[in-house]
């Protein structure tokens, strides 16, 4: 029996752990997402500017510029209608201060694919689009 995947959703993974995007990254396209990786919240700046995601799959702690003011730059500046925070952190602490400055959900590190998948999936019906930024 076929399953109902999504089509044509975009999903952009950054993490500083190569191996998480790449297993990420297969995983979703196997289920028929479109998937862009970045390994830095440099990388993933640039990325935005020619790959527009439905969603974002974005690590808190990484080098250079964290996940939390990476979430912060992209709410400002760019339309990226859902964004899901992992971590290793503290959940609670974490969590909070996600989704103070924007995130629509979070999970804790290890990431089990599924969950991920169905996150990815179940949130975008269930919550409202944040605004696109005025310029």
């Amino acid at each position: 029996m076929a399953q109902d995947y999504p089509t044509a959703k975009r999903v952009l993974l950054v993490d500083d752990e190569s191996k998480f995007c790449q297993v990420v990254a297969e995983f979703l396209r196997g289920r028929g997402y479109e998937v862009a990786t970045a390994g830095s919240g440099t990388e993933a700046l640039l990325a935005l500017d020619r790959f527009v995601p439905d969603v974002m799959v974005l690590d808190i702690r990484m080098p250079g510029l964290s996940g939390l003011e990476l979430l912060k730059l992209v709410r400002s500046r760019f339309f990226v209608p859902r964004i899901i925070m992992v971590t290793v952190l503290d959940p609670e602490e974490a969590a909070q201060e996600a989704i103070r400055l924007g995130a629509n959900a979070y999970m804790c590190k290890p990431v089990d694919l599924n969950q991920l998948e169905q996150l990815i999936s179940g949130i975008w019906p269930a919550q409202p689009a944040p605004q696109a930024p005025s310029t």
